[in-house]
């Protein structure tokens, strides 16, 4: 399952869901479905740095794990809206609420079915989602010698992304 299909199928779990997207460890937004009814309550660019920051502290709290065991979520709740970020793979599946939601229930729902299909998610983009000049770039970069992690970084991709798409395209890291 892609990660398009996901993100629709985690909008169907629940009625009150607003807004389910798969985001890249970098932050970016691999993919996204918001409901038809539901407007957005930030601007673009306040979404793209909720997400970007979800990624980041998802991150930052997995340093934690050996000592308290897997991160199962991160949750933000405001007057208007819950956010909660889970990791998946090598990604973050982040959603949002309406604040009265149960938000345990939906999240408890939510990870239950994530961990249901987790065998057949595929996450990572196929070559046709990259365009040519972001292909070619990555091409040079890596046939250069740079690190799979500054070319990921300096595309705004996934490290597994890079590694991915490298394999598709025949190029050796």
């Amino acid at each position: 399952m892609r990660a398009e299909q996901l993100s629709k199928n985690i909008l169907a779990l629940h009625p009150k869901i607003r807004f389910a997207g798969i985001v890249e460890k970098s932050g970016h937004l691999y993919a996204g479905a918001r409901r038809e009814d539901a407007q957005s309550k930030l601007s673009d660019r306040s979404h793209e740095i909720s997400l970007s920051q979800s990624a980041y502290i998802v991150d930052l709290r997995k340093i934690f794990s050996k000592e308290l065991g897997d991160l199962r979520s991160v949750v933000y709740n405001y007057d208007s809206v819950s956010l909660v970020s889970i990791p998946v793979k090598e990604h973050v599946l982040v959603f949002s609420a309406d604040a009265e939601t149960v938000l345990a229930d939906v999240t408890s729902k939510v990870q239950s079915y994530v961990k249901s299909i987790e065998g057949e998610l595929s996450l990572y983009p196929p070559t046709n989602v990259v365009n040519e000049e972001k292909k070619e770039a990555l091409r040079n970069l890596l046939e250069s010698g740079i690190s799979d992690e500054l070319v990921a970084e300096q595309l705004d991709l996934d490290v597994n992304t890079v590694k991915m798409l490298a394999k598709e395209m025949k190029i050796s890291l």
